[in-house]
């Protein structure tokens, strides 16, 4: 409560001399006005464009509204950087911030400005683990998916470097961000550039004309620069690179939860289920997304003889997808393992067959094969991966198979992974990214991909390929 008295009270200290300067900045106006008016008198044939500015009295209102900006703008960035919430911001959200400044500063009134930080500093930690995750999702975009957020011991930059040994596309910037998490995390403060690992870079740059291999270290990274233009960062402090990916899962969202060596499984499908069953509703956009992507068709396209299509939603949740197959007029089989969810898809209409159980633990003779498969399986630990292969089993041949999946699968280098995409590269299947905070409305910040693949036309008697 003290705090938060001081800083009030600092603020409307603030505040008074706002208001001093913009009063000073109209008796100016006016004085350089009366100035001009009186060099007007004594010599009426001078050029008052030469006088003083002449936009300055061809609108008052709007030159003074220019001084409040300006005004303004400095004290937001001084409370900024005073009560150190600037060094929680990744450099694109000082970016953004200082361009709101430029362009449109709020009047930096007591209110004003005690309402803000107080909200500022209430969101600090989301904002440190915002900028932990944007700073981590420029170098690779393994970091951002919903299993592979895994952040190792070691980050490579790509064309970090141009041959003269200039910087390129902010590599420095992100290098900055890393070495800022690290340094606060630690409970320290953010040292300036030179004092920092770019400055030691900067320093082994200007030792030759071009590029040249290098390496340097401080406590916490060891830096190595290449004639190609890359530089690989070695993180020092284990201790610390757990705490980020701890930061991390918490950022993307609660079905991270999974361990952060994902990367070291081995082939065995994941045992027991996801947190909360994995899931995550399929948003409205997401759900035509993977109509079309199936060539799912609508009574309002249809024409002639147009089929209706045998669907199976697996893991359905509350049956997004499935229900808009039905809607469409489609054979739709739906499987939820949560029965209160499966009670829903009964109680909605409109779907052929509601199953409640495993779907891993369902067997194509239990349901015949299908035409489309269309799913958003639980992500974590790799389980996407486990369910789509499962799922293939139940495609009839010439079928289509699209799937939602954690953009790790493009990524992961565990065993597992690879052979699944090496399987989906048989079958000619092919992985999209789906846009940046696709699942926001459904809880999580996880970015995923979509895969779509046929399954192989066979011969009638001969069942679809097992994966």
């Amino acid at each position: 409560m003290g705090q938060d008295l001081a800083i009030r009270s600092t603020i409307e200290a603030i505040e008074g001399h706002r208001a001093q300067a913009l009063a000073l900045f109209e008796r100016s106006y006016d004085l350089e006005q009366e100035a001009c008016d009186a060099v007007a008198m004594a010599a009426p044939s001078a050029n008052r464009l030469q006088l003083s500015d002449g936009r300055r009295y061809k609108d008052r209102d709007k030159w003074l509204e220019e001084r409040r900006r300006e005004v303004d703008s400095a004290i937001w960035n001084h409370l900024i950087h005073a009560t150190r919430l600037e060094r929680l911001m990744d450099r694109t959200a000082r970016e953004v911030f200082r361009r709101q400044l430029a362009e449109d500063p709020p009047p930096a009134t007591a209110d004003n400005c005690a309402a803000t930080l107080q909200q500022l500093m209430g969101d600090a930690d989301m904002i440190f683990k915002r900028g932990i995750a944007t700073a981590f999702a420029q170098l690779d975009r393994r970091f951002r998916s919903h299993d592979g957020f895994k952040v190792g011991s070691r980050v490579v930059l790509s064309y970090a470097l141009s041959t003269y040994g200039a910087w390129g596309s902010g590599k420095d910037e992100t290098i900055r961000d890393i070495e800022r998490t690290f340094h606060t995390l630690d409970g320290k403060l953010h040292p300036e550039r030179s004092g920092g690992i770019c400055g030691l870079i900067d320093a082994a740059k200007r030792r030759s004309l071009a590029l040249q291999a290098f390496e340097v270290e401080d406590d916490y990274f060891r830096v190595r620069g290449f004639k190609n233009g890359n530089v690989h960062l070695w993180m020092k402090r284990g201790d610390l690179v757990a705490r980020v990916n701890q930061l991390l899962a918490a950022h993307y969202g609660a079905a991270l939860g999974a361990a952060p060596d994902v990367a070291d499984r081995r082939h065995a499908p994941m045992g027991g289920l996801a947190k909360n069953f994995g899931f995550f509703p399929t948003p409205p956009a997401l759900v035509s997304r993977v109509l079309e992507a199936g060539h799912v068709g609508t009574r309002a396209t249809w024409s002639g003889d147009y089929p209706r299509l045998s669907i199976l939603e697996p893991s359905a949740g509350l049956g997004a997808i499935a229900l808009a197959g039905a809607k469409a007029g489609h054979r739709v089989t739906a499987v939820e393992i949560q029965a209160p969810h499966a009670t829903h898809l009964r109680e909605a209409g409109g779907l052929q067959r509601v199953i409640c159980g495993d779907f891993l633990e369902l067997s194509p003779d239990q349901t015949g094969l299908f035409d489309r498969v269309l799913m958003n399986p639980p992500f974590d630990g790799g389980r996407d991966v486990d369910h789509v292969t499962h799922a293939l089993r139940f495609l009839a041949p010439g079928g289509r198979l699209v799937a939602i999946m954690g953009a790790g699968v493009e990524f992961r280098e565990d065993r597992k992974t690879t052979d699944f995409r090496a399987m989906v590269e048989r079958f000619g299947g092919a992985f999209q990214d789906l846009p940046a905070g696709a699942f926001a409305e459904s809880g999580t910040n996880v970015n995923t991909a979509l895969l779509t693949l046929r399954a192989p036309a066979h011969p009638a008697g001969q069942s679809a390929p097992t994966p």
